[in-house]
């Protein structure tokens, strides 16, 4: 069988004296979206920053195309193709989109493909290129946050791990973007989707894992986790258990 593209073993991270992962181990295979829900404060951004190389780890290890990231620098591990979508976007307000987008093909090899990128990114987001003389700062929340994908995209990344897609967005524009991450993995984009809106994560994804208290406490594919009473329970709440037994009150 081969290598997944990305590994976590065993990872232990801590801040200090406090522990914040302990053993946490997952594995994304190529072209899948993979999904790592919880409550806030469970340690998934904690995870998606050790991946990124932003922290190291105390224990286990984190392997890209089977190889050990180990002090890896941030800078070389986008170079292997590792492209974050940061919680809260983190736009160039004053700069137009265009040019937020240019800064996402900074690297050598994505600057050569600057031109086929640029019109994939507009061919996902339509309004990014209706608007993309803009100021970046004057686009709406949802819209910011297509830029944000649209930037990490614009990198060519094998891996892109987005971190909290629908922070602040309302239901209809959480869809939207929902269905813009599908849209890329048609394409064949790998993506880790680390998300707190748990229902929507599971109906998107290939597979997921649930994360609490900096452990991994449950894994399978969205289907399977969607229909688990328990998780339903802790994290959908009563009227998501209820439509799982047929409408029961």
């Amino acid at each position: 069988m081969a290598n997944p593209l990305l590994e976590v073993r065993n990872l232990s991270v801590s801040y200090g004296d406090v522990r914040a992962l302990f053993d946490v181990s997952l594995t994304v295979e190529e072209g899948l979206i993979v999904a790592l829900v919880g409550s806030n404060g469970g340690g998934k951004s904690t995870l998606l920053k050790t991946i990124s190389g932003l922290l190291h780890p105390t224990g286990g290890d984190v392997l890209f195309e089977g190889e050990s990231l180990g002090k890896t620098s941030v800078k070389q591990r986008v170079d292997k193709g590792i492209v974050q979508v940061p919680e809260g976007r983190r736009l160039f307000a004053n700069l137009t989109i265009r040019e937020n987008l240019r800064l996402g093909a900074y690297l050598p090899k994505a600057r050569a493909n600057y031109k086929d990128s640029l019109e994939r990114v507009f061919g996902l987001f339509p309004v990014l290129k209706e608007r993309q003389n803009g100021k970046a700062g004057l686009l709406s929340g949802g819209e910011q946050q297509m830029l944000a994908i649209g930037r990490a995209v614009m990198a060519q990344p094998k891996l892109i791990m987005i971190d909290e897609a629908s922070l602040g967005l309302s239901p209809i524009l959480t869809k939207t973007i929902f269905d813009l991450i599908d849209a890329l993995h048609e394409q064949g984009t790998t993506t880790l989707l680390i998300e707190q809106n748990v229902n929507m994560a599971l109906k998107h994804c290939d597979k997921a894992y649930v994360m609490r208290t900096g452990n991994i406490v449950m894994s399978g594919t969205g289907d399977e986790l969607l229909a688990d009473e328990e998780l339903r329970k802790a994290y959908l709440g009563r009227r998501a258990v209820a439509e799982s037994r047929g409408g029961e009150s």
